[in-house]
């Protein structure tokens, strides 16, 4: 009997670790991944006349059409990149983006050359598409970025011909500072930087917004065709687009401990984007990374996947 009422009193205190271990696990879990907060931030207003404004303030022919193209991809719970959004694998891609125009086109994030994806564990890289977006970079008017992170700066700074198209960059100050920080020799070469007000015409039809958060030089990209469709392209504010559709961030684990950002001024950002995408229901957001909706959404949004050749076998 002695013995049965220790191994009684063992089993409650081995269930109530559990219980314990279990509730620890449980707010963990919902902290990390599951918590949208803080709340009460409010939105950041998008000034949709502002905006066309500046794409009808300089004098020449509008953007014909939206192309892009996936360099690399891996297999992430959604929850990382949108909280609450639960632990079903998506496909996260590293997207670079062409605005067609008359002289040469825009390029939009280059993204990131081989060795960098696989320091990112990317599981698959198309060689194929890297050599598509160094043709854009080669014969594009303009290249600009949403941010400066690897992902979507690398290829410009690999480039083999660098020098010949670094003058063809906008590169804010801050910016700047960001690929400074990570970067090796050819950030070193970038010696030209511009100021942009908070909104900014770079070419007929395409504007550049100020959006810090996700970094301090964070950008997006309004664009608005000769037809008259209008896009913006989020950069990772919106890495997917339940980001927008819920204005809800990256998750606590990615945006507050693997990556640092203003979380607070991102959810602001993502509630200004859901409030003007509902009084303008035909402009169209473009998240970063979200490969599936992309590829299932690409032609009722009005862009188009740049025809290469398929994803190759994971990187060795």
């Amino acid at each position: 009997m002695l013995n049965a009422g220790r191994r009684g009193r063992t089993v409650g205190r081995f269930s109530k670790a559990v219980v314990v271990l279990l509730i620890l696990a449980g707010f963990a879990y919902y902290w990390l991944l599951v918590n949208a907060g803080p709340s009460g931030i409010p939105a950041r207003p998008f000034d949709i006349a502002a905006l066309r404004a500046a794409a009808d303030a300089k004098a020449g022919a509008k953007p014909t059409a939206i192309r892009f193209v996936t360099l690399a991809t891996r297999r992430i719970p959604s929850a990382t990149l949108a909280a609450g959004t639960g632990l079903r694998q998506i496909t996260s891609g590293v997207i670079a983006w062409h605005i067609d125009t008359p002289n040469g086109g825009i390029v939009v994030d280059p993204g990131l050359s081989p060795p960098d994806a696989k320091a990112m564990s990317f599981s698959h890289y198309n060689n194929a598409a890297m050599a598509l977006v160094d043709r854009w970079m080669d014969r594009a008017e303009l290249i600009l970025f949403t941010h400066s992170h690897i992902d979507h700066v690398g290829l410009f700074l690999d480039h083999p011909r660098f020098d010949s198209i670094v003058d063809k960059a906008i590169v804010t100050p801050k910016m700047l500072g960001g690929i400074s920080a990570l970067w090796r020799e050819n950030g070193s070469h970038i010696s030209k930087t511009r100021k942009l007000a908070p909104v900014e015409a770079v070419a007929p039809g395409v504007v550049i917004i100020q959006t810090p958060g996700h970094t301090p030089g964070s950008q997006m990209i309004y664009v608005q065709l000769a037809n008259g469709r209008e896009y913006i392209l989020t950069g990772d504010t919106a890495s997917l687009a339940p980001n927008f559709e819920r204005a809800t961030p990256r998750s606590r684990l990615v945006a507050d401990i693997l990556a640092p950002e203003d979380r607070p001024a991102v959810i602001g950002w993502l509630k200004g984007l859901k409030a003007l995408k509902e009084r303008n229901k035909s402009l169209v957001l473009l998240p970063s990374h979200d490969a599936d909706w992309l590829a299932t959404n690409a032609a009722a949004l009005h862009i188009s996947r740049a025809p290469v050749r398929p994803l190759p076998s994971p990187t060795k």
